[in-house]
């Protein structure tokens, strides 16, 4: 009977080592089957401990909001562009008129020297209207003619210029006046756009701030890809 039960118990003993030698390929095989491990910024080579899911949703947080404040101050900085460029044609505009602001103003020194000749004749025709008074016979009956004459000239000359300069005063001082509202309006936009350029930069500048402290802190450190997974399925 003894011989009988061995050989039993040794076939027994067989398959149960074979059943735990089957078992272990799979355990090796979960392993290596194991999620990877990667970087936010990228790179392979990033050392350091690897990130905890916590870690990773504040660093994936972190990189949203400093994408999110790049792409407004870039829209920000397209439109600041665009009204940069409309502010420089209103001010080239306001050169233009100014232009014709100073044409007009040649035109008034030019009246004005014009009534300081009226006024010298004036003054001659004063003086030869007073010594042909004083004098009688037909030569100084006929310069006498000749003096009415030149009145009557000089007053054709009084009047044509007196339409002239209330033509050129009330042109010249609407232009200046229009000039004077244009110019503190450009004036206006360029102080807000110069405090909204400013603005920007400061922006500008703690975003950068704070790219460059996530970059140090997030983007070459490991993190399981699992737990991204699980973060973008609202684990917590």
């Amino acid at each position: 009977m003894n011989r009988n039960v061995a050989p039993r118990l040794a076939a027994a003993l067989l398959i149960v080592c074979g059943g735990t030698l089957a078992v272990a390929p799979g355990a090796i095989a979960q392993n290596k089957t194991e999620g990877r491990t990667l970087t936010l910024g990228g790179s392979g080579g990033a050392g350091g401990p690897i990130l905890t899911r916590k870690e990773l949703r504040d660093c994936l947080e972190r990189q949203e909001a400093v994408t999110k404040a790049r792409a407004e101050i870039d829209a920000e900085r397209t439109a600041l562009d665009k009204d940069r460029t409309t502010i420089a044609q209103e001010q080239e505009a306001l050169k233009t008129a100014r232009a014709g602001i100073d044409s007009s103003r040649e035109a008034v020194a030019s009246l004005n020297q014009r009534y300081r000749e009226l006024g010298e004749r004036v003054e001659a025709w004063n003086d030869r209207s007073k010594a042909a008074q004083e004098r009688s016979g037909a030569t100084a009956e006929r310069e006498r003619r000749q003096l009415e004459r030149e009145r009557q000239e000089i007053q054709k000359t009084q009047t044509a210029l007196d339409a002239e300069r209330e033509k050129l005063a009330s042109g010249n001082e609407q232009s200046v006046n229009d000039y004077n509202d244009r110019a503190a309006k450009v004036d206006g936009r360029v102080k807000d756009w110069n405090a909204r350029n400013n603005a920007l930069f400061e922006r500008a500048e703690k975003v950068n701030a704070d790219r460059d402290l996530w970059a140090g802190e997030c983007a070459n450190r490991r993190y399981r890809e699992d737990d991204e997974i699980l973060l973008k399925k609202g684990a917590k």
